[in-house]
């Protein structure tokens, strides 16, 4: 008898057990918030009005750590741990939004009579190079918060093989709202000071 009273008790307490974890699992999650990085499409296009020169550059892929590979929206905290946002994600993984950013912005900038994307088969004068270092929310010590982008360009002479010149940008915007909307609002404002700092670059070292 006693066996079977052990053996019911334990079978309620399994059944309790098992309706409690179920119950948490069907809980209501907040909705997944998607995020882009604008490449600049609404921006004035002064390649309109700019006359280009007979030089054509392409765009190698952006380089970048394995965090960059990823959809995770990232933000270090004061203590400089590096997580991510529970329910907001990028459209697209940074290394690739960057990419499209960089092409986007140099077709509009009137310097080259052509760019070239890194699959394009045909015959460039000059290869631009980048690694993305920083990209994410950043708080600092006082509560304030900044979106970061660093990255280093390369620009190679695709004849001789040799690095032209070397440059490494960076852009930190102040975040209205410390939550992923006002991150990426952030970040998108990064992103555009990066690349429109790197075209007054070229601009230079093309000359």
């Amino acid at each position: 008898m006693r066996n079977r009273l052990r053996q019911a008790l334990a079978f309620a307490i399994f059944i309790i057990t098992l309706a409690l974890s179920t119950g948490c699992t069907f809980q209501k999650l907040p909705p997944m918030e998607v995020y882009a990085i604008d490449p600049g499409w609404s921006q004035h296009d002064p390649a309109q009005r700019v006359k280009k020169s007979e030089v054509i550059i392409q765009i190698a892929p952006v380089r970048g750590s394995d965090a960059f590979s990823t959809n995770d929206i990232l933000y270090t905290d004061k203590r400089h741990r590096q997580q991510s946002y529970a329910f907001s994600r990028w459209r697209d993984a940074p290394i690739r939004s960057m990419q499209t950013v960089l092409e986007v912005t140099l077709e509009k900038s009137g310097l080259f009579r052509a760019v070239l994307p890194p699959t394009s088969v045909s015959k460039a004068d000059l290869l631009l190079e980048s690694t993305l270092f920083e990209f994410g929310h950043f708080f600092a010590e006082d509560g304030s918060s900044k979106g970061v982008v660093r990255m280093r360009f390369y620009l190679v002479d695709n004849t001789s093989k040799r690095v032209v010149a070397s440059k490494e940008l960076v852009a930190m915007m102040e975040v209205v709202t410390t939550d992923a909307r006002g991150a990426t609002a952030a970040i998108n404002q990064a992103a555009l000071s990066v690349v429109s700092d790197l075209v007054v670059w070229l601009e230079t070292v093309t000359k």
